[in-house]
């Protein structure tokens, strides 16, 4: 199977660029500022610029999701120093190596990992940036002229190089759906070839049995048989169709989450249950109609397992203050005072977090109050779909 995420940044990649902007930096320390020492302030302020833009190159793989911020900062730190040295008297010797490859670095990076618009604004200030600056700090002689045409030629490297890094990562993300997509087809056809085949036998069995005992005192509990069965061949039918459809986004009444909640705890004699007075006006997806009756089922079989003396069980279901999340809340009296009881041991709160992750919500599970143990998910609720 494909990886998931994107590879880590090579280590060796990092200590690379560590090392030539080090060297880089520290030949023209040697070069510009001993060797032809004492140095004109221009000289001071273009290492302390390459120096500071070589730091916000470096930092871009710490903070991959402030590319932007470091990309523009460079650009606008060197159009700031070209614009200083254009009105500064020109220095002899043509340098800058560590600010151009440093910004090469920033400029690669905003191709590849920014949104459009942003990575083509800031390739063309950067580009903007490399070429003007030896012009403007230098003088427009022949030697700084053919200068630029060099760091012109960099940036669109750098520009290549980064689009390169972009389509790759493109291509990785479609070849990772395609791989989604081609196991989520094949478990849609194992489910309707052997689940379904196999549910179907026993409902057409099941019917058959009803029709020869007909009036056996087993008829009512072959038609809960049937019952079940049909119910549960409805459900895997509808699972593959979800498999079969993953962009379809089904919308259900919320009547059905009101009967889930109903139906998980209708055996439950010391439950109290508080629904949401306009829970009937809500819309939530066939997942969170699941997902709430597996975590009110599991909460309520871990009190049966876990928390014998519990003499009130409470399950709250309302949409939270923020208006964007459901909440299913499980709690129950059954931890004695000054007993610490730790989570279930067994894969009930796992599964129940795996499910919940899946929908990206949220759930906690621990002691509330003094002998209290509460079990609560968050879980969203499509957009524009608070209300039918």
């Amino acid at each position: 199977m494909l990886p998931t995420t994107a590879p880590q940044p090579v280590r060796g990649l990092v200590i690379t660029e560590v090392v030539v902007l080090a060297g880089l930096n520290l030949e023209l320390l040697v070069r510009r500022l001993i060797v032809h020492a004492p140095a004109p302030a221009g000289e001071i302020l273009y290492f302390a610029v390459g120096v500071v833009i070589g730091g916000l190159a470096l930092l871009r793989r710490r903070f991959p999701d402030r590319t932007a911020a470091l990309a523009a900062s460079a650009i606008a730190l060197s159009l700031a120093c070209s614009a200083v040295g254009f009105f500064a008297t020109p220095l002899a010797d043509v340098g800058g190596d560590p600010e151009v490859a440093a910004s090469m670095l920033l400029v690669g990076a905003a191709c590849h990992r920014l949104p459009r618009g942003f990575a083509a604004a800031l390739a063309v200030l950067g580009g903007l940036a490399m070429a003007s600056g030896p012009v403007l700090r230098y003088g427009g002689t022949s030697a700084t002229l053919a200068v630029a045409v060099m760091w012109a030629l960099l940036w669109g490297c750098s520009v290549m190089v980064g689009l390169i890094l972009r389509d790759g990562d493109a291509r990785r993300a479609a070849a990772q759906a395609a791989a989604r997509d081609r196991e989520r087809l094949e478990l849609a056809r194992e489910l309707h070839d052997l689940v379904a085949h196999h549910i179907t036998g026993v409902v057409v069995r099941t019917q058959a049995a009803g029709v020869i005992l007909a009036r056996g005192p087993e008829q009512e509990l072959i038609k809960e048989i049937e019952e079940a069965g049909a119910a549960a061949l409805g459900a895997v039918r509808r699972l593959v169709m979800m498999l079969r459809s993953p962009g379809q986004d089904t919308i259900v009444p919320a009547s059905n989450l009101v009967e889930t909640v109903e139906a998980a705890v209708a055996h439950g004699d010391n439950v109290t249950v508080r629904l949401a007075p306009r829970l009937a006006d809500l819309v939530v997806t066939p997942e969170t109609v699941s997902t709430v009756h597996r975590v009110v089922l599991e909460s309520l079989t871990n009190v049966g397992k876990h928390a014998h003396d519990a003499r009130h069980v409470t399950v709250v279901v309302e949409p939270a203050e923020d208006g964007r999340h459901l909440r299913v809340e499980v709690c129950n009296d059954g931890l004695r005072p000054g007993r610490v009881r730790r989570a279930p041991g067994g894969y009930g709160l796992i599964g129940m977090g795996e499910r919940i992750a899946a929908l990206d919500g949220r759930l906690t599970a621990g002691q509330h109050g003094d002998r209290g143990w509460r079990v609560l998910a968050e879980l969203p609720m499509p957009e524009g779909g608070t209300s039918r």
